[in-house]
């Protein structure tokens, strides 16, 4: 598939890319020519050249919204930058691992497959789809949820921390997950990787926190119990948590002290959410069925 280079499918200039090689070794926009290319149907196709000089093949991400190509630069980076130090990859296989921010609470995972083109310039690009969905899934929708909520945590700005959030969600609403999922938390230092990738929770309590800061405390009252609702097992742990060690006496406080977490989950959950239901998030439908959990890899 050959298209135009111009410095509008350029994310950097080649002396860009020559200044981050030789002053930012550790940096990966000098590792490639990054490329993004506008298709027919308004989406945008994100791809690499060049990373095989750092022994890494090329990755491609199809079918990105236009909001969401400087994201998808961004997860190309965290991708690159953790599988030349962590793990290899390879065509057919799986790669897990912190792709977004050095902070986030969870892990991430894809899967990667020989992207079907053809020509020289491309045939060798690896195709990065959300984990366990066939190269024709598109879009890897949770893979750019959980971006979104890790970044989002960062954002100093309330507004733009809520819009993060809210996009995130529209990318992912995420699953009612069954009554004791999580269970096992610790809660002084949390791992989310199974909760995010199936009920995107970060996105909902960070979404709640930028809504509190707001002083919208209403609003986000609501995404705390959509977080408990989706995940009742972290609810209870992170209740036992707060009114433990928590020393704040304000309405955050309040709610854990006051919230009938079974109430809301009776509220608030299907009557058949008990980890089959399926939710549908623009052109991607996924099924609980084919959610596998991450696993904790090398």
């Amino acid at each position: 598939m050959q298209h135009p280079i111009t410095p509008e499918t350029r994310l950097a200039t080649p002396a860009s890319r020559l200044m981050h090689a030789i002053f930012r070794r550790r940096d990966p926009v000098g590792w490639a020519d990054y490329h993004c290319v506008e298709e027919a149907d308004g989406t945008f196709w994100v791809h690499t050249h060049g990373l095989r000089r750092r022994h890494l093949p090329d990755m491609e991400i199809a079918g990105v919204p236009h909001d969401m190509r400087g994201h998808a630069h961004q997860v190309l980076f965290g991708i690159a930058a953790h599988a030349r130090t962590e793990r290899p990859l390879s065509a057919h296989g799986e790669l897990e691992g912190v792709f977004s921010a050095p902070s986030q609470n969870f892990r991430q995972a894809v899967t990667l497959y020989r992207a079907p083109h053809e020509d020289a310039a491309h045939g060798a690009l690896l195709r990065i789809v959300d984990r366990d969905q066939p190269m024709e899934s598109g879009f890897p929708r949770r893979l750019f949820a959980s971006h979104l909520a890790a970044w989002a945590e960062l954002q100093p700005d309330p507004a733009r921390r809520e819009a993060m959030c809210r996009r995130s969600l529209a990318l992912f609403p995420g699953f009612f997950l069954e009554m004791n999922a999580g269970a096992g938390l610790r809660p002084d230092d949390p791992d989310l990787t199974d909760l995010q990738f199936r009920a995107n929770l970060s996105a909902c309590i960070t979404l709640a926190g930028a809504l509190f800061d707001q002083g919208r405390a209403r609003e986000g009252f609501a995404y705390l119990e959509q977080a408990v609702a989706r995940c009742p097992a972290w609810g209870r742990i992170h209740r036992d948590h707060i009114l433990r060690h928590y020393r704040g006496e304000d309405r955050y406080y309040y709610f854990w002290r006051e919230a009938d977490l079974d109430e809301i989950c009776r509220r608030l959950r299907p009557a058949n959410s008990m980890g089959g239901a399926v939710v549908t998030a623009g052109a991607a439908t996924v099924t609980e069925q084919n959610a596998k959990p991450g696993k904790r890899r090398a």
